[in-house]
């Protein structure tokens, strides 16, 4: 039971004993710390600051104290909220008190659908828990009361559906070090650029930006160019705009040469009525839409070199702006010429990209706020949602909404428990919501990069080897890198980051191509040259491997003698039904794993091939992994249960979640699969 401080009783309660009784109910999970009489936006109101008990931060997830608003109106107004704001971001409650859940309790009648309409337009808004004061008083010494109308509250709001840019704190989590860079180029008046793919948060990173600086004095102006307002405008009708909202800022005058040709000399004049100590930031976000790569304004071919031109000659002049470009498709900072005449942005603006968000920054978006929503996901469901969509920020929002959309249609009781297997059940119901999403995450990369486009869908489809070819060009995989949708594991096996948008671009492939599948199986009539060169090219591969192995001193895979038996494996024929592949697969253990164990043996080491070589081969050792668990399960009846699971896993793989009686031509398939697999782990390797 939850406790009164002395401090509230001898200083707020003793003013207003009426508002004790009140206060009775919430001591069922919290202790009283602080309260006093506030005024704000023409209003008063008593304000409380609320210390969980332990149980009731196991179940919401409260880490810190709460603010509980007392309005004593009949009529709740905005600006009881707006006051309630400006409370949270004052002392005390300043870096004690929660930001993203208010508790109000109001002498109006129905305050939950009071906010239920002010939220619909403040999709923003922090997590607000009413109470009717009323209902309060009558609760009297229910336990349940207050946690059961918390719980019914912030269980029913869907805090992971946000698709439009976040304009407020409350939300938006991680990029503190980029942040912190960009602002620190902005006091010291440097140019830079922000690229990143569509919906990774850049419109959200450059509110925040916003934001930030305005905290600290420093002052922004922001231009949407996607926006007609924008677009639409010749270069100096552009220009002017910017100049009349840089003399707002200011508080000068600003008039437009009648004469084109006097435009620089005009901004520089505007400039240099800046004060020394001020520096202006100009964000223009969407760049694309104002360049020469623009789709919709052909005019922006011609202007963009006089535009650009411009502001350079007023600021190698005037240092007392600086500009962030941010958008897609960093061309417009690559490209050294544009319509035959060097490019004003080639060389000189710094940029970056954003990428998703890192593993520990995705762990706190779903620990914060799945916990409000009585969502608790494991570590290990963590890892699954980072990987699976690789910390991009709309992507990893969308499928946590999936999550509780789903469980309050099963009416589940929360909190729930958020595992790995409950997310893999869900898996394709999920991402085939996502979709749509995908296609515009990825639309640009394949307008503007079609080269490297065909390399992801290469890796995506699992043609490694092919990807690995073109990879060691570093020009054709440039932009999947720094775009952060290609990198490698800590094996340094390529894969892409954002699995669900490879599952989706692989897909797109094969229904492009007629195909049901990811995987693009050999036609019947081409089978056997396809093996043969299969085979040779493995053959080639493992001989460069062993000799660069004794260069590099690392454990040899079958010593001195190679594999004893490379003429079996090389006289292997097309797999045609479950005969042939057990004949296959027992071949490729007895030529490759059991060589490499044979080995180990002679060298006094039982472990070599799970030791050793999964250490200094990881990505072979897989595709070894992968034939040794075929050929037991052709040559045993029951197999342990350690690898009865690395059977499922290869054939969920392999048959791409099929069940393999659906599976035409399962034999020959899983033959295609397990060399596939071999070759592009050999290529890894190398």
């Amino acid at each position: 039971m939850g406790i009164v401080h002395e401090d509230v009783k001898q200083n707020h309660l003793a003013r207003y004993p009426e508002e004790e009784v009140l206060l009775r109910p919430f001591l069922s999970g919290f202790d009283v710390t602080w309260g006093r009489k506030r005024t704000g936006h023409n209003t008063e109101l008593s304000v409380y600051f609320l210390r969980p008990e332990r149980y009731m931060e196991e179940m919401f997830g409260f880490v810190q104290e709460l603010m509980l608003v007392y309005s004593p109106y009949p009529v709740l107004e905005p600006r009881t909220l707006q006051a309630s704001e400006q409370f949270l971001e004052d002392d005390p409650a300043r870096g004690r008190v929660e930001k993203l859940t208010l508790l109000l309790l109001t002498d109006s009648p129905n305050p939950e659908e009071w906010v239920k309409t002010y939220l619909s337009s403040n999709q923003e808004s922090r997590l607000i828990v009413a109470f009717n004061s009323d209902q309060v008083k009558a609760a009297g010494g229910d336990a349940w009361f207050i946690r059961n109308r918390i719980a019914s509250q912030l269980f029913s709001r869907d805090l992971f559906d946000f698709r439009l840019p976040l304009e407020r704190d409350t939300y938006f989590f991680g990029r503190e070090d980029l942040m912190l860079d960009y602002r620190d180029a902005a006091r010291r008046g440097e140019n830079r650029g922000l690229f990143g793919l569509r919906k990774t948060g850049k419109t959200s990173f450059l509110f925040k930006l916003d934001r930030l600086l305005s905290t600290e004095g420093l002052s922004t102006l922001y231009f949407d160019c996607k926006s007609p307002s924008v677009r639409q405008l010749r270069w100096y009708e552009l220009l002017e705009k910017v100049g009349i909202e840089i003399a707002a800022k200011v508080g000068v005058k600003f008039s437009a040469p009648s004469d084109h040709r006097r435009y620089a000399e005009v901004f520089t004049k505007l400039l240099s009525q800046i004060p020394t100590e001020t520096r202006i930031l100009i964000i223009l976000d969407e760049i694309e839409y104002v360049s020469p790569f623009a789709i919709d304004d052909k005019h922006w071919v011609k202007d963009y070199l006089p535009f650009w031109q411009t502001i350079w000659a007023a600021q190698s002049v005037q240092r007392r702006i600086s500009i962030l470009i941010a958008g897609v498709n960093p061309s417009i900072v690559e490209v050294d010429r544009i319509e035959g005449t060097q490019n004003p942005l080639f060389g000189i603006v710094p940029y970056s990209f954003l990428r998703g968000l890192g593993r520990d920054e995705v762990l706190r978006m779903l620990k914060v706020l799945g916990k409000r929503m009585g969502l608790k996901f494991h570590e290990a469901a963590v890892d699954y949602m980072h990987t699976r969509y690789g910390g991009h920020p709309l992507l990893t929002r969308l499928a946590g909404s999936f999550i509780h959309r789903s469980l309050k249609s099963s009416k589940a009781e929360r909190p729930y428990e958020i595992d790995v297997a409950f997310l893999e059940s869900q898996e394709d119901a999920r991402d085939a919501e996502l979709t749509f999403y995908c296609r515009h995450v990825v639309s640009e990369l394949r307008d503007f990069y079609p080269d490297e486009y065909s390399l992801l869908e290469w890796l995506s489809a699992g043609r490694t080897a092919d990807y690995l070819e073109f990879a060691n060009y570093p020009e054709y995989i440039r932009h999947l890198r720094e775009y952060g949708i290609v990198s490698n594991d800590a094996n340094g096996i390529p894969r892409v980051t954002l699995a669900v948008v490879g599952r989706f671009v692989a897909l797109e492939e094969a229904r492009r191509e007629g195909r049901r599948t990811i995987l693009r199986l050999v036609p019947s009539e081409e089978r056997q040259v396809w093996l043969d060169r299969r085979k040779s090219a493995i053959l080639d591969d493992l001989t460069e491997i062993q000799r660069l192995a004794t260069i590099a001193r690392l454990p040899p895979l079958f010593g001195p003698n190679s594999f004893p038996e490379s003429h079996r494996f090389a006289s292997q024929k097309v797999v045609v039904n479950e005969a042939d592949f057990e004949s296959f697969v027992n071949c490729c253990n007895r030529c490759f794993v059991e060589s490499i164990e044979a080995y180990g043996t002679h060298q006094m080491n039982a472990n070599y091939f799970w030791g050793d070589i999964r250490a200094a081969y990881p990505a072979l050792h897989e595709a070894l992994h992968r034939l040794k668990i075929y050929r037991h399960h052709r040559m045993h009846i029951r197999l342990m249960p350690a690898v009865e699971q690395a059977l499922q896993r290869f054939l969920k793989q392999d048959l791409e979640d099929r069940e393999p009686r659906n599976v035409d031509d399962i034999w020959f398939v899983l033959q295609q699969a397990s060399l596939d697999a071999l070759l592009n782990s050999l290529q890894v390797e190398l």
